[in-house]
């Protein structure tokens, strides 16, 4: 242990050194009578040492506290004088940039009371670079077929000549710091510099300087362009304009157009050209009215479309169906049925299984409340819904209402499949469930669920008429313990093998038709299916263009599986929508659309690049509405297998 004398004696021989040292120093301060501490006060020494070349050549500043600050040469010594004792924070600040701090700054220093404290900052100081760098880049945009060929030229201070390629990068090095000009040459006559050829740059020593040349190069191959106008209509089917419209071009050239279609006018001159929708429907409006100036430019289509929305002509209400669910023991279903409650007005009884209909309804949004469940019932969703009813037309709702047991001697059993596999290799006719040896069964979906309600204990639950290719995970029969006053549950899982060909049989899509974001009003379709030569599978697809009262985008859904009114009627391996035919699938479905009417339609697609490639081809037909819509896949994928 160090006694107190003892680091008085250190601190003052280490401040004897310091003080010799900066007398040495002629950026330095002169001994100062004053470093010896006062009495209960502290002393602090803070010496520099600076190695290295340029170094600083005013010195730095030492702060302590934030507050007191003394000048301090390259190797030199500051004290503060009379400073309370405990710990300080001393910064070194003027530090010049090529010049770097070792150790912690700000750092803390303790002092001791009569006692000198000292601190020392080691700076080492690099040379600084005299010269400097200019990195000149190019961009260029156009047709692959439009862009210079060879490139072009970089000249600096006229004289010194690099080549550059069309979107590609030179540096200069070795630069003298100040103003440089960079000079452009070599650019093709269809291109044009945005902002001119000429640049003045500003080199730093030290660090790189940077330029950029933006060019653009027109076409120079065809000299007509075309011009697509569609159509996009909504309301009900109806209230559409039966013999669709009439689209004029430049006030001499018309084409019959349909109310969900296109058509395209070709060898256009490049420039603005006018568009006039007419032959609408009195009952039908225009978003944006009929005429359009649309832009041509060669080589390219131009598209504009129309958005017309057609009013009800025929009914001004609608109906609303409600309908109940009750599933349970018999002894534990409600005995009196329920309640249902339009608009918090209009109240009507209901059975546990059965439907009632509010006629007569204003079209909008309506609330409906079912009350008057047992409290053994409980409602799938809660007991509130709200519902939009369409003039003309009947919304519906329903209510699913599973009834626990109320015998503490029986309870539930629920069993669920889940099958895996494509949809062509499953089981078409579902499964059936038996419990104990058949003592009570129900038939099973391939991917569904029943319940079973009786005694509580241990009960022997088998999956049979299961199909040769498919095969259950885990015991088949197997046993449950079913709680009293409670539920238990069990899963089959099966796994189905493919049995049919694999080569051509099948199309699988997703994706969009339209660079815009799938929203109501903007000019997107998108789709999902899966469709084979079975003729089984499904498709779903939404036109948010084609927006339906409330401003709901027009849906068309097939899915045999859960709703057996649709479905695909045939399949074809080949289109001749694709440039290469043996690229495409075609197949014609029934499907429902989102006003509850089946139509006929028919998908052309064609599998011609990879996901999000932009390359692959949609399109949808309906012939009986004469509607239409196709395009490139803007993202997604369609994929023949």
């Amino acid at each position: 242990m160090v006694r107190a004398f003892g680091r008085i004696r250190l601190a003052a021989a280490a401040a004897t050194l310091l003080v010799a040292t900066a007398c040495k120093d002629s950026q330095g301060p002169k001994p100062n009578a004053l470093l010896d501490p006062l009495p209960g006060l502290a002393t602090l020494a803070v010496s520099t040492s600076t190695t290295g070349s340029n170094l600083d050549p005013d010195g730095y500043t030492v702060t302590v506290d934030g507050s007191t600050s003394q000048s301090i040469g390259t190797n030199g010594l500051a004290t503060f004088v009379g400073l309370a004792v405990g710990n300080h924070t001393v910064l070194l600040s003027g530090v010049a940039q090529n010049c770097t701090v070792s150790g912690a700054n700000p750092r803390t220093v303790s002092l001791l009371a009569g006692l000198v404290g000292a601190t020392t900052f080691s700076v080492t100081c690099v040379v600084q670079p005299t010269t400097g760098d200019l990195s000149v880049t190019t961009a260029t945009s156009g047709a692959s077929g439009d862009l210079d060929p060879d490139g072009y030229t970089a000249t600096l201070d006229g004289t010194t000549s690099r080549a550059i390629g069309i979107n590609a990068s030179v540096t200069f090095t070795g630069l003298t710091p100040g103003s440089h000009s960079v000079v452009l040459s070599g650019v093709a006559g269809n291109c044009t510099v945005s902002g001119g050829t000429s640049r003045t740059v500003s080199v730093t020593a030290g660090s790189t300087a940077s330029t950029s040349y933006s060019v653009s190069c027109a076409p120079t191959g065809p000299t007509t362009g075309s011009l697509s106008v569609t159509t996009a209509t909504s309301g009900a089917s109806g209230d559409l304009d039966p013999d669709g419209y009439t689209v004029t071009l430049d006030g001499t050239t018309s084409r019959a157009i349909g109310i969900n279609a296109s058509v395209t006018f070709t060898g256009l001159t490049p420039g603005s050209h006018s568009v006039v929708l007419s032959g609408v429907a009195g009952n039908c409006t225009v978003s944006g009215g009929t005429s359009r100036t649309v832009s041509v430019t060669a080589g390219s289509t131009a598209s504009t479309s129309y958005s017309v929305s057609c009013a009800p002509t025929g009914p001004t209400t609608g109906s609303l169906s409600v309908t109940t669910a009750t599933s349970g023991a018999s002894g534990d279903l409600d005995p009196d049925g329920y309640t249902v409650t339009l608009d918090g007005t209009t109240s009507r009884a209901i059975g546990i299984n059965a439907s009632v209909t509010f006629t007569g309804l204003t079209p909008g949004s309506h609330s409906v409340v079912l009350s008057g469940v047992a409290g053994n019932c409980t409602v799938s969703g809660g007991t509130s819904r709200t519902v939009s009813v369409t003039a003309g037309s009947t919304a519906s709702t329903s209510y699913s209402v599973s009834c626990a047991p109320s015998s503490p001697g029986t309870g539930s059993l629920t069993v669920t499949t889940a099958t895996s596999g494509a949809s062509g290799d499953l089981d078409p006719d579902g499964y059936t469930v038996s419990v104990d040896g058949g003592a009570a069964s129900q038939p099973i979906a391939t991917n569904g669920s029943v319940t079973f309600t009786g005694p509580a204990g241990d009960h022997s639950i088998a999956l049979t008429g299961v199909a040769t290719n498919c095969t259950v995970s885990g015991a088949n029969p197997r046993t449950v313990t079913v709680p009293a006053g409670g539920t238990a549950s069990t899963t089959f899982s099966v796994s189905c093998a493919p049995t049919g060909p694999t080569t051509g049989s099948r199309v699988t899509g997703r994706g969009q038709v339209g660079t815009a974001a799938p929203q109501p009003g903007n000019n997107v379709q998108t789709f999902d299916f899966d469709v084979r030569a079975d003729l089984t599978g499904r498709f779903t697809g939404t036109d948010y263009s084609d927006l339906h009262p409330g401003g709901v985008p027009a849906t068309l859904t097939t899915d045999h599986a859960a709703d057996p009114a649709t479905s695909i009627t045939a399949f074809r391996s080949s289109s001749s929508a694709c440039s290469d035919p043996s690229r495409g699938v075609e197949f014609d479905a029934i499907g429902r659309e989102d006003t509850g009417g089946l139509v006929g339609y028919t998908i052309a697609v064609c599998d011609n690049g990879p996901a999000n490639s932009g390359l692959d081809f949609f399109s949808v037909f309906i012939p009986s509405e004469g509607f239409g819509r196709s395009g490139q896949v803007a993202s997604g994928d369609i994929v023949k297998s």
